[in-house]
């Protein structure tokens, strides 16, 4: 079995707080350290439902949180920002998709450090689905025929997830209470139950693979200036102040489409 494993940092046990997320914070290398045994929990349930190669991306920030070092020699790291963000390494040949310290779309009540992708987005939806990072990466896992079988982070990011992958396998490690409040289990219990979710999901019947639909993407800002600058991508059409629509002739294009539009809005700073 070969699986392809998306870690961020703002679902993983016991992150609560930007100070935590952000290079610059004092809790950043505590958090990063807290991002690795998720992981190695995550590992051990893969060794024991018999994965024999895992790609794992490093998906928080600019990818430079997890160190190779001391992984299983069956396990490749995916560290930087490539040009497919949070799903580097995504194709086919896998056998499913792992989606570790998620977080929940942006605008979610009660959601710990909800957002999609920046603060700039408002959000994100395609046809009558709304979609965050999740769904965002489920769609893309999907194109290349590969089922999102298992999600973890807190409460909301888990429903969201059941909501768009029904029968996928989850694990709240956490249940939000505010954007930077959390009620939290003893980090050993939540990776023990990572464990046994990931053994579980790679040993059960997967769920069907997220299909896109066709329909266009739009995707709305926080403010007009965003909007202005995301605008200027080729094929994108303006529908109001803040929101643009953008097509693909498949969803991996469109994927590629919507990670340049955020690029050309951050020029907006």
């Amino acid at each position: 079995m070969r699986v392809f494993i998306a870690v961020d940092l703002e679902g993983i046990c016991g992150v609560v707080d930007e100070r935590q997320t952000e290079p610059e914070g004092p809790l950043f290398g505590d958090a990063c350290r807290a991002m690795r045994a998720d992981l190695d929990a995550v590992l051990a349930g893969c060794a024991a439902a018999g994965v024999a190669e895992a790609v794992v991306c490093d998906a928080h920030y600019h990818g430079t949180n997890l160190s190779a070092e001391a992984l299983p020699p069956w396990v490749t790291l995916v560290s930087g920002s490539g040009p497919h963000s949070m799903l580097q390494g995504i194709g086919p040949g896998f056998d499913a998709a792992l989606f570790v310290g998620y977080h929940a779309r942006a605008g979610t009540a009660r959601a710990v450090l909800e957002h999609t992708w920046t603060y700039k987005v408002f959000g994100v939806h395609c046809a009558e689905l709304e979609l965050g990072e999740f769904g965002l990466g489920a769609l893309l896992a999907g194109h290349f025929g590969v089922p999102a079988v298992f999600v973890s982070g807190d409460d909301k990011v888990v429903a969201e997830a059941a909501a768009l992958v029904p029968g996928i396998t989850t694990t709240a490690v956490k249940t939000g209470v505010a954007r930077t409040c959390a009620a939290l289990c003893p980090p050993d219990e939540a990776r023990s139950r990572l464990r046994a979710d990931v053994e579980r999901a790679l040993t059960s019947p997967p769920p069907a693979p997220l299909v896109w639909s066709g329909a266009p993407l739009r995707l709305a800002f926080t403010r007009v200036p965003f909007c202005d600058a995301a605008s200027q991508l080729p094929g994108a059409r303006r529908l109001d102040g803040r929101t643009v629509e953008l097509d693909g002739e498949d969803y991996e294009q469109l994927y590629l489409g919507f990670l340049a539009g955020l690029d050309l809005a951050a020029t907006a700073d």
